[in-house]
Formats: C-alpha cells, structure tokens, sequence
C-alpha cells in the first residue's frame, strides 16, 4: 500500500509507528503518525463526517476552520500525536479516522494528555477505533504519559462502549449532565 509518509529525520517524525493492518473483511488498513502532507486528505476527512459524527467529535455542530485543520496536521512529535488509518480508495489514499494525545503545557500537567478519536463513517464498528486507540495508549505510554483524560457527550454511547473496553473510567460530569468524563491510567513501558 502507498504511503507518504516522510523520512524519520523530517521533523521527528515517529515512523516507527506506522503498521500494516486489515479489516476481517479484508481490507488493508496503513495506521501511521500523522504528518503535514496529509492536510488536504484530513480537511477532506473532516469534511466527509456526518452532523452527528461531527458533533460527537467536537461537542457542538462547529465545523474545523482552516488554521485549525492546518494545526492538526503540522504536530509538535515531543508533546503530541495523531495516529491516521489510511486505505486505498480507487488508487487514492483515504484517510478512514484518527486518534490523537496532547499533552498538557506545563511541567505539572505534562504527564497528563487530552485525547480524541473520530472515526469515519463508513468505517465505523469495524474495529478501526478500537485498533487505532489502542495503538495511541502504548505510544502515549511510551512517551511518558501517565494519564489519558478526556470528556464526551453522555449520548455518545460507541465511545463510553469502546472507552470500558479499554479500561477508562467513566464517570458523569456532577456539573453538565450533558457530558461523561473518561479517565486511563497508563502503565510504563516494561524496560
């Protein structure tokens, strides 16, 4: 499958994520870091997600403006990650979902990461969000990062189910009803 993936030496970018995978239908899934090459295959990503999807995404009907998708793709390796599922769609590279970690600013909330995962419609419940995810928590982990914390609409229910599977606890926010908070404590690295 072809990718566009940069050298190592471009930016820090991580190449040693990248895996080959396939769908149990088949399909034949590239994950690897995201880099800035791929910012018109995300726009059009994020531009193919349904209202709900979308919603459930960034918790309001807001769409990405271009500087933020620009910000998604050009990644800062030391303090985050955006992991992409590709596949080739008609000889083209598709981009099928996400998962990403960014680390907090300070020294004290460094070791703390917000997390999010979106995944395409067509290729949702195919197991994409559950590989990709669990793929982020060990590179999250290798990195140093001790928690993964994140909220999500309390409706949301292929998040809460992927996030107990994955060991998250879920717990309702006591102040927005509207809204679960997810919580992972990661295990370092066996050296």
């Amino acid at each position: 499958m072809a990718t566009q993936a940069p050298s190592p030496d471009r930016s820090g970018y991580p190449s040693h994520l990248a895996e080959d995978w396939q769908l149990a239908d088949g399909t034949r899934v590239r994950i690897r870091p995201i880099h800035a090459d791929d910012l018109a295959m995300h726009t059009a990503f994020v531009a193919g997600l349904s209202n709900q999807t979308g919603y459930h995404r960034l918790l309001s009907p807001r769409k990405p403006q271009p500087d933020e998708l620009w910000r998604m793709t050009h990644i800062d390796y030391d303090r985050e990650l955006a992991l992409i599922a590709t596949t080739v769609v008609d000889g083209a590279e598709e981009q099928m979902g996400v998962v990403r970690y960014v680390r907090g600013d300070t020294p004290e909330t460094a070791h703390v990461a917000e997390f999010a995962v979106v995944i395409g419609d067509a290729w949702q419940h195919r197991g994409v969000a559950m590989k990709l995810l669990r793929k982020l928590i060990d590179a999250a982990a290798a990195a140093g990062v001790q928690q993964l914390a994140d909220i999500t609409l309390y409706d949301n229910i292929g998040m809460l189910v992927l996030a107990r599977k994955l060991g998250f606890k879920v717990q309702r926010d006591p102040g927005n009803p509207n809204v679960t908070r997810l919580r992972l404590a990661l295990d370092a690295p066996a050296q």
